[in-house]
C-alpha cells in the first residue's frame, strides 16, 4: 500500500509546476503583463471550483476525524480566518488587481477549452458518486496539497518573485504568502498544507485498498496531470509574445 502512495507521489513530483515552461517563464522574472493577466483569468475558473470538489469528497467519508480535517481546509479556504487572512480566492483577485485585471474581467473571460477541461475532470471525479471518491482525492486534492513548492533554480519561491522582481505591492502578493514555499511565510501556513497532503494519503491508504481503486487513482492522476500541463501549455501559447518587456508593477503604474 505505501508503495502505491508512493507512486503517486513520485507521479506528481516529475510533472511538477516547474516542470511546466509557463511556471518557468513566471519565475523568471520575464513574463509579460499580458501572460500574467490571462494568468489569473485562466487559473480563477478552476481555483474557484476547489472547495466545492473538497466539500464532494468529503461529504462520502465516514471517519469524522479524517472527515474534519478536509472540513477545516474548506474553512481556511473560503474565509482565512484559520491564519488571520482573507478569503484566499479574493486574495487571488488581488493578485489580479496588481497586474491590471478586474473582477469583471475575470467573470466575462471566455473559458479556454484546456481550462473547461481541466474543471472537468475535477468536477469529475470529486462529485460523480459512480467514479469512487479516492479518485478525486488521488487527482485533485493530492496533486494540489502533495505538489512540491514552486521554487526557482536560484531557491526563489513564487512569493520572492512577485514581491522582488515583479515588484507588487504587498496586496499584489498576499496570495502566494498562503500558497508558496518561503523563509518569510507563515509557518502555520505551511503546517495547514502539509497537514493538508497527510491527509489526502492517509485518505489513499485507508480506502483505495484494492487493486482495482489503486489503478484507478494512478489512471486518474496521469489523466489530470496531462489535461493541468496542456492547461499550462495553451496559456503560454495564447499569450505570451517574447518581443513584450516584462512585467514591472512600478513601471506600469508610474
Amino acid at each position: 500500500m505505501s508503495d502505491f502512495v508512493q507512486t503517486l507521489d513520485a507521479m506528481i513530483a516529475e510533472r511538477k509546476k516547474m516542470t511546466s515552461p509557463l511556471y518557468q517563464l513566471i519565475m523568471s522574472g520575464n513574463a509579460t503583463q499580458r501572460l500574467l493577466q490571462n494568468f489569473v483569468m485562466h487559473r480563477w475558473p478552476i481555483k474557484n471550483f476547489w472547495t466545492r470538489n473538497i466539500l464532494g469528497i468529503a461529504s462520502r467519508i465516514d471517519d469524522y476525524d479524517l472527515r474534519i480535517s478536509l472540513v477545516e481546509n474548506i474553512y481556511e479556504e473560503e474565509t482565512g480566518r484559520l491564519t488571520d487572512s482573507r478569503r484566499h480566492l479574493l486574495s487571488f483577485v488581488d493578485f489580479g488587481n496588481a497586474v491590471g485585471v478586474t473582477m469583471d474581467d475575470i467573470k466575462s473571460a471566455p473559458l479556454l477549452p484546456e481550462t473547461q477541461a481541466v474543471i472537468d475532470h475535477n468536477v469529475g471525479v470529486c462529485n460523480n458518486t459512480s467514479v469512487h471518491f479516492t479518485a478525486g482525492v488521488a487527482s485533485v486534492l493530492l496533486l494540489m496539497e502533495g505538489q512540491p513548492p514552486i521554487v526557482s533554480p536560484n531557491k526563489r519561491s513564487m512569493l520572492d518573485v512577485m514581491r522582488d522582481i515583479y515588484q507588487l505591492p504587498p496586496s499584489g502578493y498576499d496570495y502566494f504568502v498562503h500558497h508558496a514555499s518561503s523563509t518569510e511565510a507563515d509557518n502555520h501556513v505551511s503546517e495547514l498544507e502539509d497537514e493538508h497532503a497527510s491527509v489526502a494519503r492517509e485518505l489513499l491508504r485507508r480506502y483505495a485498498a484494492t487493486p482495482e481503486l489503486q489503478d484507478q487513482c494512478i489512471r486518474m492522476l496521469a489523466r489530470a496531470l496531462d489535461l493541468r500541463h496542456a492547461h499550462f501549455d495553451a496559456m503560454l501559447t495564447r499569450f505570451y509574445e517574447p518581443g513584450e518587456a516584462p512585467f514591472r508593477y512600478q513601471e506600469a503604474a508610474a
